[in-house]
């Protein structure tokens, strides 16, 4: 972390005298909340099932501009299409993590490397005919389709970790079913809905 706080300093001494005062108070705050970010260390659980699945997560975003602004990848990588590959590292990284969740910590290794998989293919499977969809709707606007793309993207997967979070608070047992759940063919009144 001292080598990039050398890094910041050495480039706010050289750029900030032709910046406006609220950019340089931008950078400042976001160089304040990236200096309270503490990463783990460099081990093989870390790899695996942390800075894996982080670097997944990039792809994931990424993956979300390439189809929402195919140009834009276009010019970043003339030579290759990279939708491939982003869509191969997304989806390991996905499953990483869900491999290394620990409500599938008791299945059997090949059940729980079937789930993962499955979860990790669908997740940014899913989420391209999702894109594909919002991007035949928004048209030539770029950046629109962009912005639509990795808001998305962020709530499809905020939606996901809150179910798993939820489901291991089941499986852990500090969340408990209702006594009487609800079911659509119930008699009970408090269940019926007069139109």
């Amino acid at each position: 972390m001292e080598i990039l706080e050398r890094i910041y300093l050495n480039l706010k001494r050289q750029v900030s005298p032709y910046l406006p005062a609220s950019v340089q108070h931008s950078v400042d705050l976001v160089h304040k909340s990236v200096g309270n970010i503490r990463l783990p260390p460099l081990n093989k659980e870390n790899v695996l099932y942390f800075y894996m699945p982080v670097q997944g997560l990039v792809s994931y975003t990424t993956l979300s501009i390439t189809v929402m602004n195919p140009h834009l990848m276009v010019r970043l990588f003339p030579r290759r299409d990279i939708t491939d590959v982003l869509f191969l590292s997304a989806g390991g990284g996905a499953g990483l993590w869900l491999w290394a969740r620990p409500h599938m910590a008791a299945a059997a290794p090949a059940r729980r490397f079937s789930w993962a998989f499955l979860g990790g293919t669908l997740w940014p499977l899913g989420s391209i005919f999702l894109w594909a969809i919002l991007r035949s709707s928004v048209g030539q606007k770029p950046l629109i389709g962009t912005v639509l793309g990795i808001t998305t993207g962020a709530m499809l997967t905020n939606i996901a970790m809150d179910y798993f979070r939820y489901v291991e608070l089941m499986f852990c047992g500090e969340i408990h079913l209702p006594d009487e759940p609800y079911s659509p063919n119930s008699d009970d009144e408090k269940y019926d809905i007069d139109v």
